[in-house]
């Protein structure tokens, strides 16, 4: 790290475990602030709870005094009914009703004696009866149900009353006479009534209150009491409600705010009190506080930051100073420094000029020995890497110059029609495919090399590229001397036929040179991962660790003494990188051979529509060929004659074109490189002469390049050619023009 980084982390180092210390510090008054507000929410909840079960225990208590009037020993319902309207009186809200064993309804103080009631047992209807409190059941009949079946005083749950239709709560106790329930008398209250007990608690800003029955259905509330009561609690509140008798937590109330919650459940009406504060509120110390140390932090960590940078620029710009002019101090000379600033660096300073002082001499000697040592060696390197090329190349090409050689002697002297000269003929073709793709492979390698290989892309099946490949190695007997399986599967790629061609051959070629005869080779193609895998496996010696670093680089034999230039495998590499895709080699160990493994990516398949189908024949044609190299004009006229063309040739381009002129063709082979004129210029006039006839132009040429081809197309020329030219090519090309 640079000395300003070092710095930083120093400040660092210093300020974190403040931080650290201060943020427990906070956050330990922060416990405390949460706990002295829960502490003070807890004693609102149990205060509104002592205050309702006062209320409830004094409304029980004027029940039990009524119950005890002797004018219910006489029967004097009238008279009672006088009673309950003087004692309920201060409670406008509330009325009581006496009702006989079977809950028929006898008297309601805030009715006229003897009119007519509504039977609460017998018409008490489950929730949802009533559209406008879907969570109530309509009529208190459970009350009145519940003391007959127990004998015990009862508080009921909120209910809609079919006296008022209002939500109401209900008291009831039994009247008893002789041991056994004469009467039942229920003290009915309004659900209103409760709202003045919440707001005699002065509850804080931005909180709400709330009284929950048992059924978690709101009996008061501060917050909008009219549209609350009679509905459920909030979903979360209603959840933490039900967990325990008290508790707090946080939630959200049917407003959707963001509250902190408190509640404590009354063991005398078994009724939940609740109060919830908004969080703004509630946890506005802790977001202070928080703010303050994070706003603390921040300046603390700047100003030390800036305090390092400042310091570490004051030492660190001399250093650099020191650095950027070390050559000038090693070379004995004296820039202007300001290095004053720090002491040690003035001295670092003086001693720099004098060790360089003293160096300078030294080493000028040493670089000008080991200059004349590294252009010695260099030289010697490249004489001999020469000779190596040059010898490989030459080894190269006498083979099947030899080959071929003796194979012309052995077609003059046998019979055509012998098993020798089919023999023979073998040979020179075989020979001639190894020697254009080994000039092939070289000119491929230059080209790659100064990223001039253009591709002629198209969407093609890898499975048919290698099967055919195969096929061809199979039928000319390069096979014969192994055990090659073929195993593909269809995947397509978007790639250079003729490159994956050459791939596949230069793969092919590298398995059966280096696998011994009667073993087994195996070619693969696969689909994986969006990837198509093309592989070849052989059963040769293997690839080493070490060698498998370098095999893919170019004039590198792994193998002393083996065949080649080192320049198959080095293609292989290059030419599926600039198709997007990589080669790689997995080693089975010592003696078990080797897999190199291509992956290009792969593509969707075409529609059946869009599939190429290639042409396989073609009709006979009227041929002019015009070549100075009368071996190849020959040879290309003879087998042009075989495949049943009219062929017609000539040495130069002005006798070629007077044989066009005479007799126009329909197509024109034309070697660029001619003795009167090129090629090029045989185009032009050939299309002037012809006036407008349709000829099909073919460049002939040992010139491969990009630029190479655009210029024949440029010149006229309708196709391009580079020497020498298979006959399946030619073959194909004549089923093109046709």
């Amino acid at each position: 790290m640079r000395l300003r980084s070092h710095l930083v982390v120093l400040v660092l180092a210093a300020v974190i475990p403040l931080l650290v210390f201060a943020l427990m510090i906070v956050r330990q008054d922060l416990a405390e602030r949460r706990d002295i507000l829960e502490r003070g929410m807890q004693d609102t909840v149990h205060a509104l709870s002592r205050a309702v079960d006062g209320e409830v225990k004094t409304s029980l208590a004027v029940l039990e005094t009524l119950a005890g009037a002797v004018v219910l020993d006489r029967g004097d319902l009238q008279a009672f009914h006088e009673i309950c309207v003087r004692a309920i009186q201060p409670r406008p809200t509330a009325y009581v009703t006496l009702f006989d064993t079977t809950g028929k309804p006898l008297l309601n103080s805030s009715r006229v004696y003897g009119v007519a009631l509504p039977n609460p047992v017998a018409g008490t209807q489950p929730p949802g009866s009533d559209s406008r409190y879907p969570a109530l059941p309509l009529g208190g009949g459970d009350p009145v149900s519940g003391v007959l079946e127990t004998g015990a005083p009862v508080v009921s749950d909120l209910f809609i009353s079919l006296v008022t239709g209002a939500p109401r709560i209900s008291f009831d106790v039994p009247v008893v006479r002789g041991g056994a329930i004469r009467y039942v008398l229920e003290m009915s209250v309004d659900a209103l009534e409760f709202t003045q007990h919440l707001r005699a608690q002065r509850a804080p800003a931005d909180s709400v209150l709330a009284i929950v029955d048992r059924k978690g259905v709101a009996i008061a509330r501060t917050l909008d009491p009219a549209g609350r009561v009679g509905r459920p609690l909030a979903p979360e509140l209603a959840v933490q409600v039900s967990r325990a008798a008290t508790g707090s937590g946080l939630g959200h109330t049917v407003e959707g705010m963001a509250v902190y919650h408190v509640y404590a459940r009354s063991p005398v009406t078994g009724w939940t009190m609740s109060l919830s504060v908004a969080r703004s509120v509630a946890l506005a110390p802790l977001t202070n506080a928080l703010a303050v140390l994070a706003g603390g932090a921040a300046i603390a960590i700047i100003l030390g930051l800036a305090g390092a940078l400042v310091l570490g620029r004051r030492i660190s710009r001399p250093i650099a100073d020191l650095a950027r002019s070390a050559d000038q101090l090693a070379g004995g000379r004296q820039p202007r420094l300001d290095v004053s600033a720090v002491r040690e660096l003035e001295e670092l300073y003086r001693a720099l000029l004098a060790a360089g002082e003293a160096a300078r001499n030294a080493e000028d000697e040493r670089d000008r020995r080991q200059l004349a040592e590294a252009k010695g060696a260099e030289a010697q390197a490249a004489n001999r890497a020469k000779d190596e090329f040059l010898a490989m190349l030459s080894h190269e090409l006498r083979n099947p110059l030899a080959a071929m050689s003796a194979a012309a002697h052995v077609l003059r002297l046998a019979d055509p029609a012998s098993a020798q000269a089919a023999s023979a003929r073998r040979v020179i073709e075989r020979q001639t495919k190894h020697m254009s793709r080994l000039i092939g492979d070289l000119l491929d390698v230059s080209r790659i090399t100064h990223g001039k290989l253009a591709l002629d892309r198209e969407r093609l099946d890898l499975a048919e590229v290698v099967t055919r490949v195969v096929n061809v190695w199979r039928a000319s007997g390069r096979f014969e001397r192994h055990n090659v399986s073929l195993e593909v599967a269809s995947v397509w790629v978007d790639a250079d036929r003729a490159r994956l061609e050459q791939i596949t051959a230069n793969l092919l070629d590298n398995a059966l040179k280096f696998t011994p005869a009667g073993k087994a080779v195996t070619i693969s193609v696969k689909p994986r991962a969006e990837m198509a895998l093309l592989s070849v496996a052989d059963e040769g010696p293997g690839v080493e660790p070490q060698a498998a670093q370098r095999i893919f680089d170019l004039f590198v034999q792994v193998t002393p003494g083996s065949e080649g230039l080192g320049i198959g495998l080095a293609l292989v590499k290059r030419l599926s990188e600039i198709h997007g895709g990589s080669v790689s080699v997995a080693n089975a160990g010592a003696g078990r051979g080797a897999v190199f493994t291509v992956r290009l990516a792969a593509v969707a398949p075409p529609s059946e529509a869009a599939v190429d189908v290639r042409p396989t024949a073609s009709a006979r044609r009227s041929v002019l060929i015009v070549d100075d190299n009368e071996d190849a004009r020959h040879m290309l006229a003879a087998l042009l004659r075989m495949e049943g063309h009219e062929v017609r040739t000539a040495a130069d381009g002005g006798a070629g074109l007077a044989l066009a002129r005479d007799t126009p063709p329909e197509v024109a082979l034309v070697d660029i490189r001619l003795p009167d004129m090129d090629g090029y210029e045989v185009a032009r006039r050939l299309r002037a002469a012809l006036d407008g006839r349709p000829v099909a132009l073919v460049a002939l040429t040992g010139f491969g390049r990009a630029e190479d081809q655009q210029r024949a197309l440029d010149a006229g020329f309708d196709a391009h050619l580079v020497k020498p030219v298979s006959a399946e090519r030619l073959k194909h090309l004549m089923a093109e023009l046709a």
